[in-house]
């Protein structure tokens, strides 16, 4: 049966092969396929949202640590880290509270049920194939917890072709050593991959003046698959799994966790008519958490995510499209803690449409929500775009978003407060995108309300918060160099008390250069930040700072590469929390093999 442009966006979403973007350097920058901004396939020149793409050439070009070496800096994107490697790591999407950015890992929901926000720290690098970045709410597609916006992570695919092997093996400062294999391939029907990766470092001093004043190391070992199954009558059937476990040591009382942090997700989808495809799923996400005490068990904080997802996509005429779908999930605590309640459901029921008129488009949601603990909730958004002229694109868009309480705020014993309503905020947005035939330029202005905000202690519907913000992004590819940079100038305050939000700062930036030399390459970032607060009280200071990273490769053989990268070349003492160490210099080299 002949695919209609609607059902191919289905695929997009979550089919191996055709999630995968072109090889060719001008279609990586321009014409890069996203899926998170509406569940609807479109070019992020098309989009009426703030998207950011960083596909699998770019993740190995840049040679990350860690998964938030990919993000920090991005326009709109803020970390915050109890130090490096495995520690506790928060996200701060346009200013907004680290609970307030929703991840997905091929379309399932992760994060802590108790502590809210999801374990960034622990997202493998090397089993992502791509990442996409939407900046603004929406919690009128995804549900609670995308007031700031939407980070998916897609893990590797498989193409057509027969089975080809990857392989590498790394290491460098701090002891640290990497190791990783894959195979992945595809017939006409049946797309497949498969990975496994281990990454261990001894790490750094966490906190000075804190424990035993040694290293505090890491380790992580990750397995990830995915597979799909096209029948004859044209139903698929697909299934993923990112699983990850290993140890983090930190200084404090409690000296160490074991973790394990996992998301499947299978289904299948069914072309019912050549205008209409149904989609069912179900899934399952665990962010686990077991402390310990020079080696004696001490405390468990385990979340487990179930849930269903049904999805309707039809295409009404050439540039009318329609989403709708019921999604449900159940979050279940299993916790050392005597929490009041341990389990909670939520049901939502969606829908987006899309209309195109000359060179106009408009885009509007809905979402309804049915929370077992705090009841019901609408929220919803509008977007318009207009095609001005051939290279520049503009668009404006008005949303609003909530956030659920977490088990902490709500029932952590003789604190919580169980009659606590949800966060709740408006956004609104105007921003413009000239794409050239090397490069895009992409900026927009915002600014968001937040409304009973919960502070971190004691969790109170107290606070409101009012955030502007100014992003701009580009690229541009020509000849050997590829270059993209990002500057963000933030205003995120407590409208109660005229200070400034804790570990936001006012002005962001980040500049990646990279040119090719035949078989050898070379790059390197620069990545700054102003200085922010440590405290909602403003009294305690980060100091700002600015980094740079370098970096090479050379292509030994078409199947071989070696490269090698410098961290903090300049060897910065920075904070991006307070009284937690950051680390100096440091350098590293890895050998990669992928068969041909």
């Amino acid at each position: 049966m002949k695919r209609t442009a609607l059902s191919a966006a289905i695929l997009l979403a979550t089919s191996p092969v055709l999630a995968d973007t072109p090889d060719t350097d001008e279609a990586q920058t321009l014409e890069t396929v996203q899926v998170t901004a509406t569940r609807i396939a479109q070019t992020v020149d098309q989009t009426l949202a703030s998207v950011t793409i960083i596909d699998r050439e770019e993740i190995e070009r840049l040679q990350p640590r860690q998964f938030t070496d990919l993000l920090e800096g991005r326009a709109g994107i803020e970390t915050s880290q109890n130090s490096a490697f495995g520690k506790t790591t928060s996200v701060f999407t346009r200013g907004s509270s680290s609970g307030h950015t929703l991840l997905l890992v091929d379309g399932v929901r992760m994060g802590s049920a108790t502590g809210g926000g999801a374990s960034w720290q622990f997202l493998p690098p090397e089993e992502i194939e791509r990442v996409e970045i939407v900046r603004g709410p929406r919690t009128s597609i995804y549900g609670s917890d995308a007031i700031g916006g939407v980070v998916q992570v897609f893990t590797r695919e498989g193409r057509k072709g027969p089975p080809k092997v990857s392989a590498f093996f790394g290491g460098g400062s701090f002891n640290t050593w990497e190791v990783g294999v894959g195979v992945a391939g595809g017939t006409d029907n049946t797309n497949y991959s498969f990975s496994v990766s281990h990454f261990d470092t001894d790490g750094i001093n966490v906190q000075d003046g804190v424990g035993d004043e040694d290293r505090d190391g890491y380790d992580n070992t990750s397995l990830a698959t995915k597979v799909s199954h096209r029948l004859d009558n044209g139903v698929e059937v697909f299934g993923n799994v990112l699983y990850s476990e290993g140890r983090t040591e930190i200084d404090g009382t409690e000296d160490e966790t074991d973790f394990r942090h996992a998301a499947l997700r299978g289904g299948l989808r069914v072309p019912v008519t050549p205008f209409w495809d149904t989609e069912f799923s179900v899934s399952h996400s665990r962010d686990e958490n077991d402390n310990f005490n020079e080696g004696a068990f001490s405390s468990r904080f385990d979340t487990k995510r179930n849930g269903v997802d049904w999805r309707n996509d039809l295409e009404i005429t050439d540039r009318v499209y329609l989403i709708a779908g019921i999604d449900a999930y159940e979050d279940r605590v299993d916790s050392t803690t005597d929490y009041a309640e341990d389990s909670r459901y939520n049901v939502g029921a969606y829908s987006v449409i899309q209309v195109g008129l000359g060179r106009h488009d408009f885009e509007g949601s809905l979402r309804y929500d049915d929370n077992e603990q705090f009841g019901d909730k609408v929220t919803g958004q509008v977007a318009w775009g207009m095609q001005a002229t051939n290279i520049l694109r503009l668009r404006a868009s008005y949303g609003t978003a909530f956030n659920a309480p977490t088990f902490n705020q709500l029932y952590w014993p003789g604190a919580g407060d169980p009659e606590l309503q949800a966060e709740e905020s408006e956004t609104a947005e105007i921003g413009l995108r000239a794409s050239f035939d090397q490069g895009y330029l992409d900026a927009s202005i915002f600014q968001s309300r937040v409304e009973k905000m919960i502070p971190v202690w004691p969790p109170e519907n107290v606070d409101e918060a009012r955030i502007s913000g100014l992003e701009l992004e580009g690229g541009y590819e020509r000849y050997d160099w590829i270059s993209r940079a990002s500057l963000t100038l933030l205003n995120a305050e407590d409208r109660e008390t005229g200070n400034e939000l804790p570990r936001r700062s006012p002005v962001t930036a980040r500049f990646d250069l990279d040119r090719q030399f035949q078989s050898f390459s070379v790059g390197g970032s620069v990545i700054a930040k102003s200085r922010s607060y440590n405290d909602a009280n403003n009294d305690e200071q980060l100091s700002g700072y600015g980094l740079l990273n370098l970096r090479a490769s050379y292509q030994i053989h078409p199947e071989w590469q070696l490269q090698a990268s410098v961290q903090n070349v300049f060897d910065k003492d920075y904070e991006t929390a307070g009284g937690y160490n950051q680390p100096g210099r440091a350098a590293f080299v890895k050998l990669r093999y992928q068969q041909r």
